[in-house]
């Protein structure tokens, strides 16, 4: 099973993990997991690609990612991570709808500790 965490703190997305695979197919021909890995490094992409300061983050092959977003971002740069971020979201909560059995999404509270 794929668990794809998204962090907050108060209102505001901080970061994001995602670990695991969903196992629906053998390797290379899972759907589930390429819609996962899609959207998450996209999401990723689009962080680096827009925001001034870089995202922290960590990518492995073994099926997991986290991003985490600098603490000192500007309100500009704070609100278009909002909406990169959003826009994961809501992809991966319409992938759960379909295959819930093989992904789980989680609203998490973040902490400093949270991020590396």
């Amino acid at each position: 099973m794929v668990k794809a965490e998204i962090y907050y703190h108060e209102d505001r997305r901080k970061g994001f993990v995602i670990s695991g695979h969903a196992e629906t197919a053998e390797p290379g021909k899972d759907i589930v997991c390429a819609a996962i890995s899609a959207l998450s490094q996209t999401a990723l992409l689009g962080l680096d690609a827009y925001l001034r300061e870089k995202p922290v983050w960590k990518i492995s092959d073994d099926g997991y990612l986290e991003c985490w977003l600098p603490e000192t971002l500007s309100a500009v740069d704070l609100e278009k991570a909002e909406v990169i971020i959003g826009a994961l979201e809501l992809g991966l909560k319409s992938i759960e709808k379909s295959y819930g059995q093989y992904l789980k999404v989680s609203k998490r509270r973040w902490t400093a500790c949270c991020s590396k």
